[in-house]
C-alpha cells in the first residue's frame, strides 16, 4: 500500500535532482522551496583550542559537500570555558544545496596567548524563518542574514 507524501505545484519554475539524490524545486525567483531543505537539528561539527603553541586550526577537513543539512548555517564561534557563554564569531554563512559551508576559510590563526576554545556550529532556521537557533542553551540570533 502507498504511504501518505507531498504534492508541490510549479509555478512557472524548474526542478531538478541535488546531488544528495533529493528533487529540488524553484519557484520563478530561483528560489528552492521549505520542501527541499534537509531536516536541521542544531549541533557542533567540530570544535578545536588554539593557544601561542597551537595557533592554528586547520578547517579543509569540513570543505566540501555533505558536511551539514542543506538550508542551514555555519559559524566559528569562540565558546570559552563557560559554554553556552557565547565570544566573538570568526565566521559565518550559509550550506548550499550540496552541505557545503559556503565560505569557509581554510584555516583560523589565533593571535592570542591563551587557549581559545572554538567551535564549528551549524545553525537551523526557527519555525517561522526569521531567526538561526545555534547548539546549546538560548543560543538563538535575531534575523536571518543573506546567502
Amino acid at each position: 500500500m502507498a504511504t501518505a507524501g507531498k504534492i508541490v505545484t510549479l509555478d512557472n519554475g524548474k526542478r531538478g535532482t541535488l546531488s544528495s539524490g533529493k528533487i529540488a524545486l524553484f519557484n520563478d525567483d530561483g528560489e528552492c522551496r521549505d520542501c527541499c531543505c534537509d531536516p536541521c537539528t542544531p549541533h557542533v561539527l567540530a570544535s578545536h583550542v588554539t593557544n601561542s603553541s597551537n595557533p592554528t586550526w586547520d578547517l579543509t577537513p569540513y570543505q566540501g559537500p555533505d558536511q551539514a543539512p542543506t538550508c542551514s548555517y555555519w559559524r566559528l564561534i569562540e565558546t570559552g570555558y563557560c559554554y553556552p557563554r557565547s565570544y566573538p564569531w570568526y565566521g559565518a554563512g550559509c550550506v548550499d544545496e550540496t552541505g557545503r559551508l559556503v565560505g569557509l576559510p581554510d584555516s583560523f590563526t589565533s593571535h592570542y596567548y591563551y587557549n581559545g576554545y572554538l567551535s564549528l556550529q551549524i545553525g537551523c532556521l526557527n519555525s517561522t524563518g526569521t531567526a538561526i537557533n545555534w547548539p546549546g542553551t538560548c543560543q538563538t540570533t535575531s534575523g536571518v542574514f543573506s546567502c
